[in-house]
């Protein structure tokens, strides 16, 4: 062989090496940096020939806000699950065309069942939904969305009745999404970025994100008491230690039914399965979920007798008490006496026991809500008590003695105000009450004057929430929270924001933010997003927790739904009841507003106009305003 010769196969030796691993080299974009959140999953999905940029001027674009087109995922997907492309004579799809690269993915995707579609037009240039996505990549990644059927559901937008929700699980359990601000968004397109980051996750365990564990549903027969959490953002746990995973947080006020005591934690019921939290950050209560007050005797126990979660030998056995045993008593009702046994209160028959005496047992530690500062002194304001049998206390703590039980609708003077306390007063009494239970009502002038109210433009920073033609949820929320907050302040509310420009606070910053402000009202607000381009309208959500009087929020709810449909003539999609987590986090007034929908053009021309982004705020402003005047 002559070197001309030798020559020329070396080159088109080399030129076949560069060809068959174009993706040894990582690819340099210049819209992603190398310090960006889904830097590494998208050159992994490069490295394995995924995906490619755009060459425009003279430089490569990843365009990862871009929407994933049903197409593109066809690709991304079968070549990350290592399947080849599959050339067909007759195309399955009337807008698929044979022949083309873009046919042959779409056909082995169908065969391999990615997509529910099997024909007429498959859409190859819409975009991809999430919940589209969900299916996408259980089946191209054999995740078995069986296994998960029945397990929750951890997003409040995703019901077990959507076609997609086993999909959803599945993706979720495997540690392949975990939702966006609280929620899954379904209907809401997918970008080329998040993408990456789910193809990758799928394919590599180095990209998953921490695991959720299964957990048991609850027995309710078996519940031996109840608690109120006595701080914000106590961790649920799937395990009595801290290096479980976290399957939800409480706030202060927060009310869970217990199941056992094992050790430093409580097992508790926590959106119909078992946790555990820190007994440290609990108290228990009565059965009937009033507090405990001081004992009023001691006894002792005359044989072994048995420890009742309620005061009738029906009820639930906690456990049994030996004979001797000493016990301080707190209430005697119908023959039984409430005491507490290793610090779970129940009941205990009266005739098996004989009195000893006062108890040595020291009453619960004191907990106070205070501001630490000189209390606001109010002048012509009234409270109306907006949940059943309020404790009116001595002081201005949760432990301090009651002195009567105000009923619902019970309007009451209140005099002065500090951190979440009220000093008030209600027929010939005066006393504390705690100030999230009770609707400040000003007797004269503007209904907001001195409301502490908080406004929570959703989304920020890294993520920016819905996307459609160059708008983002983030900047379009901002925009309305500043004029709401303009309108409420010029009537002289107090208010705060969670955001004041393009940060990304957490939920739970968010919801440490409002107790740290002591406010009084929360509204979120946010920008809708749906695969169908033909949905719109305004909807706005609350939520039925624990220690909520959600009558409240929902009554809120309905003015601010109310003022913006009308005003901004929006399709009225009705305000709903739903676990968003900054709404079930709150134990005052909180909802969540959805404007519109940023992916229907109608809505959309609305959302990004100066003038109706005015008559949102100012929407919000009368609802807020009609919240309080009525």
């Amino acid at each position: 062989m002559n070197q001309k010769l030798i020559t020329l196969v070396v080159a088109i030796f080399l030129v076949c090496t560069l060809a068959v691993t174009p993706t040894s080299a990582k690819v340099v974009f210049a819209d992603v940096a190398t310090t960006d959140a889904t830097y590494d999953e998208i050159q992994y999905l490069i490295s394995l020939g995924a995906i490619k940029g755009y060459q425009e001027n003279g430089k490569t674009y990843y365009k990862p806000n871009m929407s994933v087109t049903r197409a593109q995922a066809a690709k991304m997907a079968v070549i990350a699950a290592g399947k080849s492309p599959l050339k067909v004579s007759k195309s399955s799809y009337t807008d698929v065309k044979v022949g083309t690269e873009q046919s042959t993915y779409i056909e082995r995707a169908r065969q391999l069942g990615l997509f529910t579609k099997t024909s007429g037009n498959f859409s190859p240039n819409a975009t991809l939904s999430r919940e589209e996505m969900s299916h996408v990549l259980s089946i191209a990644f054999n995740l078995n969305a069986s296994d998960y059927k029945d397990l929750p559901v951890y997003f409040p937008d995703v019901s077990n009745s959507n076609t997609y929700a086993p999909y959803i699980k599945a993706i979720y359990y495997n540690g392949i999404t975990k939702g966006s601000d609280g929620k899954y968004m379904p209907k809401s397109s997918v970008t080329r970025a998040q993408f990456a980051s789910f193809i990758a996750r799928a394919k590599s365990d180095k990209f998953r994100l921490a695991l959720p564990e299964h957990l048991d549903s609850v027995d309710t027969t078996q519940v031996i008491g109840l608690v109120s959490v006595t701080t914000d953002g106590l961790n649920v746990r799937t395990e009595p230690n801290t290096s479980s995973s976290v399957i939800g947080r409480v706030n202060t006020g927060g009310k869970l039914s217990v199941y056992a005591v094992e050790g430093n934690w409580l097992k508790v019921s926590y959106q119909g399965y078992y946790g555990y939290i820190s007994k440290s950050y609990a108290k228990f209560l009565e059965q009937d979920g009033s507090a405990i007050g001081p004992s009023i005797k001691a006894v002792k126990t005359n044989t072994i007798i048995n420890l009742y979660y309620k005061p009738t030998s029906s009820s639930k056995k906690i456990k049994q008490i030996s004979a001797g045993s000493t016990l301080s008593v707190y209430k005697e009702i119908d023959g039984y006496y409430l005491t507490t046994v290793g610090g779970v209160p129940g009941y205990i028959v009266k005739n098996s026991t004989t009195v000893v005496g006062s108890s040595n047992v020291n009453p619960p530690p004191s907990e106070t809500d205070s501001g630490n500062n000189d209390p606001v002194v109010t002048s012509g304001t009234t409270g109306k008590v907006t949940v059943s049998s309020l404790n009116m206390r001595k002081s201005a703590s949760g432990s301090s003695a009651t002195i009567k039980k105000l009923s619902k609708g019970s309007v009451i003077a209140v005099h002065s105000i500090d951190g979440y306390w009220a000093k008030v007063t209600a027929g010939k009494d005066t006393g504390y009450v705690h100030k999230s239970y009770i609707k400040l009502v000003n007797e004269k002038g503007s209904p907001v004057k001195d409301r502490i109210i908080i406004l929570d433009p959703g989304h920020g920073g890294k993520d920016p929430g819905a996307v459609n033609s160059g708008s983002t949820e983030k900047a379009i929320v901002l925009k309305v929270s500043n004029l709401v907050k303009q309108k409420l302040e010029a009537n002289g509310a107090k208010v705060f924001t969670t955001r004041s420009g393009d940060t990304f606070p957490t939920l739970q910053e968010r919801v440490n933010f409002t107790k740290s402000k002591f406010g009084e009202v929360f509204v979120s607000i946010h920008v809708n997003a749906a695969t169908s381009t033909s949905a719109k309208g305004t909807e706005t959500y609350y939520s039925i927790t624990t220690g909520d009087q959600y009558q409240e929020d929902k009554k809120l709810a309905t003015y601010i739904n109310t003022e913006i449909v009308n005003n901004a003539n929006m399709k009225n999609r009705g305000v709903k009841e739903a676990q968003y987590y900054v709404t079930r986090n709150m134990i005052i007034p909180s909802v969540l507003v959805e404007l519109g929908f940023i992916s229907n053009s109608e809505d959309r021309k609305k959302l990004i106009n100066d003038k109706y982004v005015e008559i949102y705020a100012q929407s919000i402003y009368n609802g807020i305003v009609d919240y309080y005047r009525k």
